[in-house]
């Protein structure tokens, strides 16, 4: 009797022991399955597993160990005869010998090799349970008592931090799920996003970046400088350096980079402050809707036969000459000819429709070809055009004129074998200090030009009654 109890007191000296040299290595760091295979190892066990059920009734389960068992057996174990007899009343159960033909079906390892096992319910006695704790070895142990104290000690000690463990776990797996839905959404994203640190080498780069601009994120980092592949120009450049690295732009700005083939693109930029103070750039390339905009701008104030602008733009910007000129802007000073094809309908007479267009046509580009760089054509009537001429006198509309009637006698325009050499009449007004409306600009140029032809055509009248 004696011996037996000094053999239970060695046993539970070696036990707490144990039980003392595993609390140390237990750390908050460290994963549930690290957690397991220290048990195992600590006390020189084969097997031990957790199962653990949330408040939304899923189920986490880790095993370790030399034997392996999985969670459909297991869930068959918990359900068996022998555990709901015992129902809620029990909190650990301990099983001598055989504990493995509970556990595994016959076919299993286990099933014989599995003998000492102690279960530990991770729950109060009367609540409701929400995971099970059991430690498994392939040989009987001396004193079962003392191993199911041991187990009891060690669970009551641990069961808060399996608790959150666990859920730590979950919420880890669940970020991890997260972050994999947002990394393919970023490689997905039909929009560019992109990032650049502080020394504007790229961090981010997604597909939709490689697919528009052409280079892949190792190709721009092996650049001395990276957003020079993108911006050459220097003073540009700077600016997208402040905005992606320091100076963030609140809204989306219009940027226009180069890709990799050259091709200016255009693209809405709006940078992104993030937590950690990096920089996050998302990008719409709009180079396509941008051109289509053009194309439709161009449609909309541009004469499809001559490409000069039509009768409503080259208003526009003669009213805007003059609202420069009403503010008194320097070198706000400008000339408006009105031009006029003469003799045009003998020409539609006798030479066809098709010939007048290319008449008309051939005109304009010998005009553009002399008119200085800020100035506008615009057509007004069938043969009626009218010149915006900026920061220029009434003297220098004159000449450029002149310089029109000899490109035109230079250079005919040819119908087969024949050429028809072109005049024109021309009525100059000349803005300066205080000007009135485009209107009464208009009824002046037109009298200029009235005066032009009703003189014998092909000359250039200079308006003396608008000032």
């Amino acid at each position: 009797m004696k011996q037996a109890n000094r053999e239970n007191i060695n046993d539970s000296a070696r036990a707490l022991h144990a039980l003392a040299k595993l609390m140390p290595k237990l750390s908050s760091q460290r994963t549930l399955m690290d957690l397991l295979q220290t048990i195992n190892h600590t006390f020189g066990a084969q097997l031990s597993w957790v199962m653990m059920e949330d408040e939304a009734g899923q189920q986490q389960f880790v095993s370790t160990g030399e034997l392996t068992c999985y969670p459909t057996e297991i869930k068959a174990f918990l359900a068996s005869t022998l555990l709901q007899r015992h129902h809620q009343a029990w909190r650990v159960i301990c099983w001598k010998e055989n504990s493995g033909t509970l556990i595994f079906p016959p076919t299993h390892p286990g099933h014989t090799q599995l003998q000492c096992g102690v279960l530990y319910k991770l729950s109060p006695q009367h609540d409701p349970c929400n995971g099970y704790f059991f430690l498994g070895f392939t040989q009987p142990q001396e004193s079962i008592t003392v191993l199911k104290e041991v187990v009891v000690i060690l669970v009551e000690k641990l069961k808060d931090y399996l608790t959150g463990l666990v859920a730590r776990e979950r919420t880890a797996k669940e970020m991890q799920r997260v972050i994999t839905q947002y990394k393919t959404l970023f490689e997905r994203a039909p929009v560019l996003m992109n990032s650049f640190d502080r020394h504007s080498r790229c961090v981010l780069w997604n597909a939709e970046c490689e697919k528009v601009f052409g280079w892949t994120m190792a190709e721009i980092n092996a650049h001395s400088d990276p957003l020079a592949l993108f911006y050459p120009d220097p003073e540009v450049r700077r600016r997208v350096r402040e905005s992606v690295n320091t100076t963030p732009l609140n809204d989306m700005y219009e940027w226009h980079p180069v890709r990799r083939d050259g091709v200016q693109l255009t693209i809405l930029w709006s940078n992104i402050s993030l937590p950690d103070g990096s920089i996050l750039n998302i990008g719409l390339d709009i180079t396509a809707r941008k051109k289509a905009e053009q194309q439709l701008h161009m449609k909309a104030t541009t004469d499809d036969l001559t490409r000069c602008l039509n009768r409503f733009a080259i208003l526009q910007q003669i009213g805007a000459a003059l609202e420069a000129c009403r503010r008194e802007q320097a070198d706000s000073h400008f000339s408006v000819m009105m031009l006029d094809l003469d003799f045009f309908k003998q020409i539609n007479d006798k030479w066809g429709h098709l010939v007048g267009d290319a008449a008309l046509v051939h005109f304009c580009d010998c005009l553009r070809a002399l008119m200085p760089p800020g100035s506008a054509l615009g057509r007004v009537g069938g043969e009626e055009f009218l010149l915006l001429l900026p920061k220029t006198r009434s003297d220098a509309a004159v000449q450029l004129s002149i310089a029109l009637r000899q490109a035109l006698s230079l250079t005919p325009l040819k119908v087969g074998s024949r050429s028809l050499t072109l005049s024109f009449s021309a009525g100059v007004v000349e803005v300066c200090g205080k000007p009135r409306d485009t209107s009464s600009l208009l009824i002046s140029a037109d009298k200029a030009l009235y005066d032009a032809k009703r003189g014998g055509r092909g000359k250039t009248i200079v308006a003396v009654d608008y000032l």
